[in-house]
C-alpha cells in the first residue's frame, strides 16, 4: 500500500475541531495529487462515535486509539500512545492543528524521530519528485515564507486554524476504521490535564470563534464598536472588526481580521460597516454563513454575503440588541418543565 498522509484529530467538548476537518481536507488535496490515502487518528476515550464524522472531509481510514487515561489530553500519554501507530503507518507527512496540545507532544517526536515540525502553516504539499514543502506565516503574520525540504523527508505539518476553512462534506464517502486500545501507564505520565474549560466568547482567538460580530469604519467610532461589543455578549459572540477600526484606535491590536491580521472561519459572521477590502475579505472566506449590514448598498461585502442587509446599523443594533436581551429573559423565566429555545436562529442561502 502506498504511504498515507497522517491527520492527527483533536476532539472538544466531545466534537471533533473544525481544524481538524481543515486538516483532513489538506491532506486530501495532497493525495490526489501525490496518490496515498488519508489516514486520520483519533485519539481519546469513548470518541469512536465521532470517527463516522471525518469520512465525508475526505479520510480513507480512521484509527481510532482508545484509553481511559487519554480522557484528558496529556503530551506524554498521546506521544505512547500514538507513536507506534505513526511507526508502524510510515507516513509521507504528518498534519495537525496548529493547537497547544499539538505543540506540547508533537515536536517530542520530531527530536525523536529527527525529523523536521513546522508551526503556522497555511499550505502542506509535496512538489515534483516528493519534495516537501509549506507555507507559513511568521512575524505576527507580517511575512509569509516557503519552506522545502530534501525529497522524502517526512515533516509534521501544525496547520493554522481558520486558513482554508472547512469545505462541504460528501455525506456518501465511507472510511475503515480500526480500534486500538494501548497498553499504557498512567502513574508514568509527567503532565495531566484535570479538565477544560469552553472559551470565553469575550476573549476567545479569533481563529476559534465560532460566531464573530464585526465593525468597520461605518461603524463611526468607538461608541459604536461598543454598541457591537454589547450585541456580540448578546449572541454569546466574539468581537472583531476590520484593520482601519484597528488603526483608529476602535479596537484591540489583536482583534482586526484580514491577510496582515487574523484568518477566521466562523460558522456566522455578521458584520456591519465594513466595505469588504479585498485583504478583509480573504480573511473570511472560510466562513459559513456571512451577513453584512452596510447603509451602502454598493459595498462589495454585500454581495459576497449569504444574507445582505442595506440599512443604517445605528438603528438596527439596538432594535437586535432588544430583541436579544427580552429573548434573553424569557429564556430565564421559562418554566423548567417548558423546553427552552435557543435566542436566535439564522437561516441564509446563496443567490
Amino acid at each position: 500500500m502506498t504511504q498515507p498522509v497522517i491527520v492527527i484529530a483533536e476532539t472538544d467538548h466531545g466534537a471533533v475541531t473544525p481544524p481538524t476537518f481543515e486538516c483532513v481536507e489538506e491532506a486530501r488535496d495532497v493525495v490526489r495529487d501525490r496518490g496515498g490515502h488519508v489516514h486520520v487518528i483519533l485519539t481519546g476515550s469513548g470518541v469512536a462515535p465521532l470517527a463516522e464524522e471525518l469520512a465525508p472531509y475526505g479520510a480513507d481510514r480512521v484509527t481510532v486509539i482508545e484509553h481511559e487515561a487519554l480522557a484528558q489530553f496529556t503530551a506524554d500519554g498521546w506521544l505512547a500512545a500514538l507513536e507506534p501507530v505513526l511507526r508502524n503507518a510510515e507516513p509521507m507527512m504528518i498534519v495537525a492543528p496548529d493547537s497547544g496540545s499539538a505543540r506540547a507532544w508533537l515536536p517530542r517526536l520530531s527530536v525523536r524521530w529527527r525529523i523536521p515540525s513546522v508551526t503556522g502553516c497555511s499550505r502542506a504539499k509535496i512538489i515534483e519528485d516528493g519534495y516537501p514543502e509549506a507555507y507559513r506565516f511568521s512575524h505576527s503574520g507580517k511575512i509569509h515564507e516557503r519552506l522545502i525540504w530534501a525529497r522524502g523527508t517526512t515533516v509534521a505539518f501544525m496547520m493554522a486554524p481558520g486558513v482554508r476553512g472547512v469545505g462541504a462534506p460528501k455525506v456518501s464517502r465511507r472510511a475503515e476504521i480500526s480500534i486500538l486500545t494501548p497498553t499504557l501507564d498512567p502513574t508514568t505520565f509527567r503532565d495531566r490535564t484535570l479538565r477544560t474549560l469552553p472559551p470565553d466568547p469575550q476573549t476567545v482567538d479569533l481563529t476559534e470563534a465560532e460566531r464573530i460580530v464585526s465593525g468597520g469604519l461605518g461603524v463611526g467610532g468607538s461608541e459604536g464598536m461598543k454598541q457591537l461589543q454589547r450585541l456580540a455578549e448578546a449572541l454569546e459572540a466574539t468581537l472583531g472588526g476590520t484593520r482601519v477600526a484597528a488603526d483608529r484606535g476602535w479596537l484591540a491590536a489583536n482583534r482586526f481580521i484580514g491577510t496582515t491580521g487574523k484568518i477566521v472561519a466562523p460558522k456566522l459572521y455578521i458584520a456591519f460597516g465594513v466595505s469588504g477590502a479585498g485583504q478583509h475579505v480573504a480573511g473570511i472566506g472560510g466562513s459559513e454563513i456571512i451577513i453584512a449590514v452596510n447603509v451602502d448598498r454598493t459595498s462589495p461585502l454585500l454581495k459576497m454575503a449569504d444574507l445582505g442587509v442595506v440599512g443604517d446599523l445605528h438603528e438596527i443594533v439596538p432594535i437586535l440588541i432588544r430583541k436579544l436581551e427580552d429573548l434573553a429573559r424569557e429564556h430565564q423565566s421559562a418554566p423548567a418543565d417548558v423546553p427552552k429555545q435557543s435566542g436566535l436562529t439564522l437561516e441564509a442561502s446563496g443567490s
